[in-house]
This record gives structure tokens, sequence and C-alpha cells, in this order.
């Protein structure tokens, strides 16, 4: 009898918990739609991709089609290593760890070496929202990694407040890649906040910023030498 009761409870709570989560297109942005029954966690969601899809529209890249959302309360398991969000280009999908799931699964988490909290939880969902951009905009079959991590971190340092932004840049102290520099995947492996900030600098202080980003959607390579 007690075990019935007990199926019947979890039951009714999987249907219950299923009900609260409904699609939600962005009031501003209805290309993005969010999966979730929690009113905060989608205005957190909508707020940061309006940020990183007006910076990547100053430099001509759009959204061609819807963006989903969903929330996991697992580890995201990206290539061997633990990522907050995941991007599936062939469902134009984001996994996204929940901000309480992200504490939870690491011990003091950090991000470009500061103690990660609600502003760079924003960064990793325009993170990924930059990365589904990039896909909508190909130029090529099969982008780089490089490519497009160097576009994707330029977005989440382009969506923290600019006071914030700008001590990261300072503490890091780096400068921009420069002519005749190669960007790999293998030196953001080994400093993503130096890939980052080296990146950043790069897109947001170069002439013709558009050319270059042409240069990137175009890369099939492991890496990119910078002209």
């Amino acid at each position: 009898m007690h075990r019935v009761v007990i199926l019947q409870l979890l039951l009714l709570f999987l249907f219950s918990a299923g009900a609260a989560a409904q699609e939600t297109s962005c009031e501003n942005l209805p290309e993005v739609v969010v999966l979730s029954g929690e009113p905060a966690q989608i205005a957190e969601v909508c707020r940061a991709s309006e940020l990183a899809i007006a910076f990547l529209a100053k430099y001509g890249l759009t959204p061609k089609r819807s963006i989903r959302f969903e929330f996991v309360e697992t580890k995201i398991d990206s290539h061997g290593y633990i990522a907050y969000g995941s991007y599936d280009s062939r469902s134009d999908q984001i996994q996204l760890m929940t901000y309480a799931a992200i504490l939870a699964n690491a011990e003091s988490p950090t991000m470009y070496s500061e103690p990660f909290d609600r502003g760079h939880y924003s960064g990793a969902i325009a993170h990924e929202v930059a990365h589904a951009v990039v896909q909508h905009n190909l130029q090529s079959r099969r982008l780089s990694n490089a490519a497009q991590e160097y576009l994707a971190h330029s977005v989440q340092l382009a969506v923290l407040p600019e006071a914030r932004r700008q001590k990261i840049i300072r503490v890091i102290a780096i400068e921009p890649w420069q002519s005749g520099d190669v960007i790999s995947e293998v030196y953001m492996a080994l400093e993503p906040g130096r890939f980052a900030v080296k990146s950043y600098l790069h897109l947001t202080t170069m002439a013709n910023p558009q050319a270059f980003v042409q240069i990137l959607l175009h890369n099939q390579w492991f890496y990119i030498n910078v002209p």
C-alpha cells in the first residue's frame, strides 16, 4: 500500500514538474526560446541573450532561426571536461546548467580567475548564444574551435558590466592579438583567460573588424594566422 502511494506521489511530482516547464519566447527577442517554469530563470537568459545578440550585430552576425534553451541539473561533459553550457548545432538547442547546479558540482568555481557569480553566469549564457549565432552565419561546412571560441569569449566579456570587464582586462594584463600571431585552441585550453582578453581587445580595437570576422567564418584549420 505504501509503495503504491509513494509511486503515485512520484508520478504526480514528475507530471507537475513537466507541466511547470513551458517554452517561453523572450519578449524583445522572440527567436530565443526558454524551456522553464521559473520567471527569474527566463528573464536571466533573455537579458544575457539580448546583450550577446546586440554585440554580435555590430559585426554583421545575427540569428537566422530560433535558439532554444533548456536547463539541466547535472554536469555537462564537453569532450572530457566539464562545461557550464553546450550548444548543439543540429537542433539549435543550448543545454545550460542551472546556477545552483554549477555551485553544487564544483568547489569554488571560477571564471577568468574570479569567483563564479551571477555576472559570470550571464557571460556563460552569452557564450553559448554566440556559438549559436556564429553557426547561423557560417561560410564553410566546418568552423574551427579557435575561430568559434575567439568570438564566443569576446561576447562573454562584452556582456559583463564595464567596470567588471575592465578589471579583468587590467588584472590579466595582456595585449590583443598582433599581426603574425597564431590564434589556436591549444592556447585557449592552456590560458582561457588570456585567450579571452586577447580576443576581445583584438576584435573591439580593429579598424575593420568585419573583414576579420569573415576570415573567422571561413576558417577550417586548428588555428588562425592574424593578418
